[in-house]
């Protein structure tokens, strides 16, 4: 079984390669060259922040859940909803939360999951959902989300 992408973890690498750093270099060699034009050195710094905070959201999001796997409960659920988001598209990824129900002591409880990139091939039937919770804090909670299937 393969963990299904977010579409945030990829995006840090691109926005820090593909806009940060060339269009930093590009705004040092402009600014020295023509004297003090700041605009595509400001414009390189924007991408390289947004960059960094992505980057520094995919390290925790990854050190929270290694936290939860070693510390927390464990529980397997069943995915019962696919909810599409049509506002983020990323080729022909579908961009969705997933719905799930799992078994505590307490009863069945349905939560949903982060956004996650789904083929427009997968089904619910093909999605296993770990869910690690928190011991004492049982709202705080981290969900992995892992894609059936050897050919995908």
């Amino acid at each position: 079984m393969k963990a299904v992408a977010t579409p945030w973890s990829g995006l840090a690498k691109f926005l820090l390669l593909g806009f940060g750093i060339p269009f930093s270099l590009v705004g040092l060699l402009l600014f020295f060259a023509f004297d003090g034009n700041w605009a595509l050195l400001l414009n390189g710094l924007l991408w390289l922040v947004i960059g960094g905070a992505f980057l520094i959201k995919e390290v925790s999001h990854r050190r929270r859940l290694h936290r939860l796997k070693q510390e927390g409960l464990f529980y397997e659920g069943t995915v019962v909803n696919i909810i599409p988001s049509h506002w983020i598209r990323i080729g022909s990824y579908i961009t969705a939360r997933v719905e799930f129900v799992y078994k505590t002591e307490k009863g069945d409880c349905t939560k949903r999951s982060g956004y996650v990139l789904l083929s427009p091939f997968d089904r619910m039937e093909d999605l296993q959902v770990n869910i690690y919770v928190d011991r004492y804090h049982s709202e705080k909670y981290m969900v992995e989300l892992l894609r059936r299937g050897v050919g995908r």
